[in-house]
């Protein structure tokens, strides 16, 4: 796989300013990320439907509707809409909250667990496979890279989820 050309800063921007590393960046993991989700994709599950179900992992003991709806930055509309098509797919139970029987508590099944968890095979292999081409000085700047893109994508995530 050939990268894209870099991403052109302004005139009075280096290739290591903040602008130029942040259009760099969006642009390369925009890419992988359509790569890696290729195999949800063949098997009809669209991004957000997939984002869904990996955010229900991160619910063990389950998540309310309207919670799920926040946490991915949903209309609670949308968020019904996209409910009702994993429950048919069987890749969620929707249940009423004991605690409130006005709410439904939403949990993966063990469909969806192992679809999800196949999706996540899947992918790690591709990734791997790329992984074991690189050199060693390419993999320790690789793994150098991981805690600071998790840092980016940890105030991302806690960030209002309507900004851009």
């Amino acid at each position: 796989m050939t990268s894209a050309p870099p991403v052109p800063a302004a005139a009075d921007q280096g290739p290591c300013s903040a602008d130029g590393l942040a259009g760099s960046l969006r642009t390369e993991l925009a890419r992988l990320a359509y790569h890696l989700r290729i195999p949800a994709t063949k098997s009809g599950i669209t991004p957000t439907r997939l984002a869904a179900l990996a955010a229900l992992a991160r619910h063990d003991q389950g998540c309310r509707q309207g919670d799920l709806a926040i946490e991915m930055g949903v209309s609670p509309a949308s968020m019904t809409r996209l409910v009702d098509i994993m429950v048919t797919a069987r890749w969620v139970l929707r249940q009423r909250d004991p605690s409130d029987a006005r709410a439904f508590v939403l949990r993966l099944s063990d469909h969806g667990r192992s679809t999800l968890e196949g999706l996540r095979s899947e992918g790690t292999s591709r990734l791997s496979a790329d992984i074991e081409a690189l050199t060693d000085d390419e993999r320790r700047t690789l793994a150098a890279a991981i805690p600071i893109l998790r840092g980016i994508a940890d105030r991302r995530l806690g960030a209002d989820t309507s900004t851009p």
